[in-house]
């Protein structure tokens, strides 16, 4: 049996088979052939050709009907470029000419190709680079004989309780992670608190990050346990450790059997305090888990994950009906983010300035959004017509000044008046929030409050940006403190600017999910929460066995410890404290 250690998600234990991703760029060989060998060198590209054909087209037959329209116009795509002369034809004129091998004249016809995209004008068409790398990765494979595995819509296999094991996984790759019955995954690299470890509380998933050894030690098949709790991964275990943790499977079943006796109860502390507790979600297929705990309605929409896992952005027409259906099932609020992108979550097709967008300190959310209108007002058309079918409101991601704010809201005006002039209903009072996940903005709250009708405080972003660290960077991602007194002082100034505006503050990021950090929360004055649906019973339980002025007192001294270490001291005194 081997351990290996890293930083755990999630409170959960999965057993199941590796399923290993083999992400490295494939090593091409290149030797020369004689010229008798030529007609055998083409017959074995024919045969990658018609394969590869085979496999899309078995992957567009099995398509669900729930499956998105671009998915089978993307496998279509790729099978008509498997005839493409300028790919094949082009190769077996190099294998002729230069007598070299079928994986070498394919590599050398695809860089040309590839070179031609990129210095193509229109943004659409240099995307097309990507799909000719991906049609030739599959020829490889195919030629060499590479079983290997991804995690994309063209993966074919069977992954029903299996365990994903890679070097990393992106934001995208943990969103088909979510369509198949994959029961947990382990990477290398990553952190817990980076956009793929949310992803995975969000599925309930237990999940292992930063084992910067997984990849090297398992193999496909083995048994693994995963222990996201305390962070390890067991590879093929004893019988007695696989029924050790088989009876802690079976605990942690009957402790969620005793969280779900205080689904109907009110979210209020000892002393009588009211306090809403709301749900984060990705997709509509989250309702359920939101209905399940009786969350009070959602606090954040992340609609950028429509925008993954395709080669260009939705229409305005598709983001209507994703949000009308979430606002449609919802009775509460729903509160709907603008596009997020940027960071860690990428997308896949081309547009202006997307290498700086991928920076943390780039041009990302809203700063992109006012950059690409384009993109930015079919948006904002869609969230006002779905507003006409609940309690919706926008929220406006990482603002940092009032110049962003009036600009946002010159387009909401402007948008406004589009769809009036259509007689398009939609909620004309609709309110606007900003999340404060920028010290600049935690800062300056006062003034911010005075332009919004609602603050959310972002925490996962606010405390990377406070403490000057990349969270999704594990080299340093030790020195994430939700509780430095640094962040907990921008928390408390944001709270109590929202109360002197007179406008409601929420927290939406991770430490809104963890009970770890519920009392000091509260001491502060927080009194709406915004959360994984996974995680709102514990949160409850939690507020149930809290007296806010009890706390208040403690939470002191949490915000007046002078260092980290200390203030966590004060904390883990105030979690211990018998309150009534």
């Amino acid at each position: 049996m081997l351990s290996l250690f890293g930083s755990g998600i999630g409170r959960g234990i999965a057993i199941g088979q590796a399923y290993v991703l083999r992400q490295s760029d494939i090593q091409t060989p290149h030797y020369p052939i004689k010229k008798a060998d030529i007609d055998a060198e083409i017959e074995r590209l024919h045969n990658a050709v018609k394969n590869t054909k085979a496999k899309y087209q078995t992957l567009l037959t099995s398509l669900p009907k729930s499956a998105p329209k671009e998915s089978g116009a993307f496998i279509e795509a790729h099978m008509l470029m498997l005839s493409d002369p300028l790919l094949i034809d082009e190769s077996i004129k190099i294998i002729r000419s230069d007598r070299v091998n079928a994986e070498h004249a394919l590599t050398q016809q695809s860089a040309n190709l590839v070179k031609v995209f990129e210095q193509m004008q229109d943004a659409y068409l240099r995307a097309k680079k990507t799909d000719v790398e991906h049609v030739t990765n599959r020829l490889l494979r195919s030629l060499m004989s590479i079983v290997s595995h991804s995690l994309d819509e063209l993966n074919d296999d069977d992954l029903k309780g299996k365990i994903v094991v890679s070097r990393d996984l992106t934001p995208a790759e943990t969103m088909f992670v979510k369509e198949q019955k994959i029961v947990s995954f382990v990477t290398d690299l990553g952190s817990q608190i980076s956009h793929t470890a949310i992803v995975a509380r969000s599925l309930k998933m237990p999940a292992v990050v930063g084992l910067h050894g997984a990849t090297k030690y398992i193999t496909d098949d083995d048994l693994l346990v995963v222990d996201g709790m305390r962070g390890t991964v067991l590879v093929n275990p004893t019988e007695r450790v696989l029924k050790e943790y088989k009876q802690r499977l079976s605990k942690i079943r009957q402790r969620e059997k005793h969280l779900a006796t205080l689904t109907r109860r009110l979210s209020k502390t000892l002393d009588g305090e009211r306090i809403q507790l709301l749900a984060n979600v990705e997709t509509a297929k989250e309702i359920s888990a939101v209905k399940k705990s009786n969350a009070a309605g959602i606090g954040l929409y992340r609609t950028e994950y429509l925008f993954m896992n395709r080669d260009k952005a939705p229409t305005e027409a598709e983001q209507f009906r994703a949000y009308k259906k979430i606002v449609s099932s919802i009775d509460g609020p729903v509160v709907i983010r603008t596009l997020d992108i940027g960071g860690d979550k990428r997308l896949d097709f081309n547009y202006p300035n997307k290498k700086s967008s991928e920076s943390p300190l780039g041009l990302r959310a809203v700063r992109l959004c006012l950059n690409h209108v384009e993109v930015f007002k079919p948006q904002l058309r869609a969230i006002l017509r779905a507003s006409a079918f609940g309690k919706v409101s926008i929220m406006i991601p990482m603002i940092s000044n009032v110049d962003e704010i009036d600009q946002v809201l010159n387009l909401i005006k402007q948008t406004k008046a589009e769809l009036k002039a259509k007689n398009i209903d939609f909620d004309s009072r609709i309110k606007v929030g900003g999340m404060i996940e920028v010290p600049a903005a935690a800062i300056m709250a006062d003034v911010l409050a005075k332009k919004l009708d609602f603050l959310s405080i972002g925490t996962n972003d606010l405390i990377q940006y406070t403490l000057a660290i990349d969270r999704v960077d594990d080299a340093v991602n030790y020195l994430y403190d939700p509780i430095h007194p640094a962040v907990l002082k921008l928390i408390s100034q944001v709270i109590k600017a929202g109360e002197r505006a007179n406008i409601p503050v929420s927290l939406c990021g991770e430490m809104a999910g963890n009970v770890r950090y519920t009392r000091i929360l509260l001491a502060l004055g927080l009194r709406n929460f915004s959360m994984d649906a996974n995680y709102v019973l514990d949160v409850k339980e939690k507020i149930l066995a809290t007296d806010t002025q009890q706390v208040k007192k403690l939470g002191n001294r949490v915000i007046k410890a002078s260092t980290p270490i200390k203030a966590r001291e004060q904390l883990e005194a105030m979690n211990a404290a018998e309150l009534s």
